[in-house]
């Protein structure tokens, strides 16, 4: 086992992005509540977990009342700054690396600021990351957000046509919090 889950809550995306990882992921090992507990740190990614937002604060929670130390961190691409689970969870976690697509929207543009006004706001102790396409890092400007806060990391993500390797210290695995 490694020391690393990279676990996805949720296949759902309300994006359509072409060539999407998701799509080629396959054959991914279901855990159990029970087996989270047994890492040293979690990722929670999907699809896309803000979706299920409520469900994914009562996981964070579940895990911290069992007593899990380990740190746990969010990946997403979205915030919706007027929904409270959007908000708790971001609290909740140790960190979370927020994606800018190359689809994006003005309604995209808005939440990343809105995200980075309430990161802003809260003197939030953990490591916020923000990967931006690198096909649109010239498109946006990226001086206000990094005026707003001073994210921990800003970078270019570079898209790699479906290939979503998994770092070598982590063991994707799915835990379907939509069926529990």
């Amino acid at each position: 086992m490694k020391k690393t889950a990279r676990v996805i809550v949720t296949y759902r995306c309300d994006r359509e992005c072409e060539n999407c990882c998701n799509e080629h992921i396959r054959n991914v090992p279901e855990v159990q509540f029970e087996d989270l507990l047994e890492y040293d740190e979690i990722v929670i990614t999907g699809g896309e977990p803000m979706l299920i937002a409520p469900r994914v604060v009562e996981l964070v929670h579940r895990l911290r009342d069992r007593r899990f130390r380990g740190m746990i961190w969010l990946y997403t691409a979205t915030f919706n700054a007027d929904h409270w689970a959007h908000k708790m969870l971001i609290r909740d976690v140790d960190g979370i690396t927020y994606t800018f697509h190359a689809d994006y929207t003005n309604r995209d543009i808005s939440r990343l600021k809105d995200l980075t006004e309430f990161l802003n706001s809260g003197g939030f102790p953990g490591s916020y990351r923000l990967m931006v396409d690198s096909r649109v890092m010239r498109d946006i400007s990226l001086q206000d957000i990094k005026g707003i806060r001073k994210w921990t990391d800003i970078k270019g993500l570079v898209w790699k046509d479906g290939a979503c390797p998994v770092p070598e210290h982590e063991e994707l695995v799915f835990y379907d919090l939509e069926r529990e």
